[in-house]
């Protein structure tokens, strides 16, 4: 903030409404490709709207906001948040290529940011790739969705990101994260005041939530090159509330890991006046 503007910001992976407390996933080392039922879809879903209803923000910044398509049932997630959130500009794109594959197959997912303050069109900058496509088909296409903001005298720019999870050694994530370091600098240079936010897949800290979870369910885990962070930036998140847990069982208190890989990266002349963290107790 400045003397002049004040910007609340949120951000949310809402697993779309996929991946609620009875939810495991195969890719995980679980069992399931599919959330458990429609009705649970739509409880995941019901959960999320109330969430943003009660969390006002200037600044939604949603990952994996899927539309109608195999892995939430055909539940269509992106639409009804949409309606929820009438006020705000919404700009989503998509991270998934599956237009080869028929309807009822199709992922519909990507990046949702709810504007309310401009309803300009986010920039959008591709990030490196993984080598190998999902499912050995599937191509992921990383972006960040860059949108600016005049509040009074001031020049926000707001960036939505989700990195790479499943990535060899973190190898892909680790070169996403280099160039946001480098778009967020030269951003920087330019004179704009910079909050970057989402789900970084990225250990911000060290955490020491209780835990029964095994080694192998942790494959995935990297931690955040703090030391790579350009001079004077800030990680903002809550350290009380974890933002994701492993999903290699369905969730139960103390038993699956967990850890803070969602949060707010933001430029020198940013001053943080509270960040906090909503725990849903992994429900929804």
């Amino acid at each position: 903030t400045s003397s002049e503007t004040e910007l609340r910001v949120m951000t949310w992976n809402l697993g779309y409404a996929g991946l609620g407390e009875e939810s495991d996933f195969k890719t995980d080392g679980g069992d399931m490709l599919l959330p458990p039922s429609k009705a649970i879809v739509e409880k995941n879903l019901t959960g999320i709207k109330a969430t943003l209803k009660e969390n006002p923000a200037d600044i939604y910044l949603l990952q994996e906001a899927a539309g109608d398509g195999l892995l939430n049932r055909g539940v269509n997630v992106r639409g009804q948040v949409s309606e929820t959130l009438a006020d705000w500009s919404m700009f989503f794109s998509s991270d998934i290529g599956s237009k080869i594959l028929p309807k009822p197959l199709r992922l519909d997912h990507g990046l949702a940011t709810f504007n309310r303050l401009s309803n300009r069109e986010p920039q959008i900058i591709r990030l490196p790739s993984e080598p190998e496509p999902i499912l050995g088909f599937i191509p992921r296409h990383y972006h960040l969705q860059v949108s600016e903001v005049t509040v009074g005298k001031d020049v926000w720019t707001v960036i939505n990101l989700h990195l790479a999870a499943f990535d060899e050694g973190g190898d892909t994530r680790f070169k996403q994260v280099n160039a946001v370091f480098e778009l967020a600098e030269k951003l920087h240079a330019e004179g704009k005041m910079i909050v970057i936010g989402g789900d970084w897949n990225m250990r911000l800290t060290d955490t020491h939530f209780p835990s029964t979870s095994t080694d192998d369910a942790l494959f995935w885990i990297h931690d955040f090159p703090k030391d790579k962070l350009p001079e004077g930036w800030k990680l903002v998140f809550d350290e009380t509330v974890p933002t994701v847990r492993t999903n290699e069982r369905p969730f139960k208190a103390n038993e699956n890991y967990r850890t803070i890989i969602d949060g707010l990266l933001v430029s020198p002349d940013v001053e943080v006046v509270e960040a906090k963290g909503i725990d849903l107790g992994f429900r929804f």
